[in-house]
């Protein structure tokens, strides 16, 4: 009892304050067109937090790293394929619930989707609006990331950014997410634990970021 009444009081405090960071952000925000490709749901949270349209079809879903970084490397090829079809595949299924389908060869795990019949009108109507002169890339060192990986990232011709759990000096486009050094990658890092409404990401001037000044 005394836990979850200390949750909601921070939750709520921590909603309040969170609502006062994003008044500033969307001060500050001087680029609304941008295009953000994400590798989960970090870029459609971003978004929604700066009030901004979806311009981007990478909403309430997540890749495998393997996948995300093919989909960049190929997004014209990817963006041309309209229909999903359903996985059925018991080994990649497991126990999750929410609906799984793929995209071509890449599988996209649509853990916010009723059905892939959402799924994909969501897709098509969202990837419509790309800007494609500005399109920017996050990335996390989750869902089976590698060092191979990581030097395939690099060669993206777009501005990008990967949260990662421990420094890279390797890598210029990793940015170190400090919490998460025990663990094998960064956790989920637009979730929070504190008052202040600050997460994880926050570590990273992400306005800046899509304004082009980082």
């Amino acid at each position: 009892m005394v836990s979850k009444l200390y949750n909601k009081i921070r939750n709520t405090v921590w909603k309040h304050n969170h609502e006062k960071i994003n008044k500033k952000n969307r001060d500050r925000l001087c680029v609304k067109d941008a295009t953000i490709i994400s590798m989960n749901c970090n870029g459609g949270i971003l978004s929604h937090d700066l009030g901004l349209q979806f311009k981007s079809p990478t909403v309430n879903l997540f890749f495998r790293a393997e996948d995300f970084i093919k989909f960049c490397e190929n997004l014209e090829y990817y963006l041309c394929i309209d229909e999903f079809v359903e996985c059925t595949d018991p080994e990649i299924i497991g126990q999750r619930t929410y609906p799984i389908a793929y995209l071509g060869d890449l599988i996209l795990f649509l853990v916010h989707y009723n059905t892939i019949e959402e799924a994909q009108e969501k897709w098509n109507s969202r990837k419509k609006r790309i800007n494609w002169d500005n399109i920017l890339i996050l990335n996390t060192d989750r869902e089976g990331m590698t060092d191979e990986l990581k030097d395939r990232f690099e060669k993206l011709p777009y501005r990008k950014v990967m949260f990662v759990n421990k420094p890279d000096n390797k890598h210029p486009s990793c940015f170190y997410i400090s919490g998460y050094e025990e663990d094998e990658c960064v956790g989920i890092i637009t979730d929070h634990k504190s008052f202040d409404g600050k997460r994880p990401i926050d570590q990273f001037d992400w306005v800046g970021f899509i304004n082009g000044d980082i």
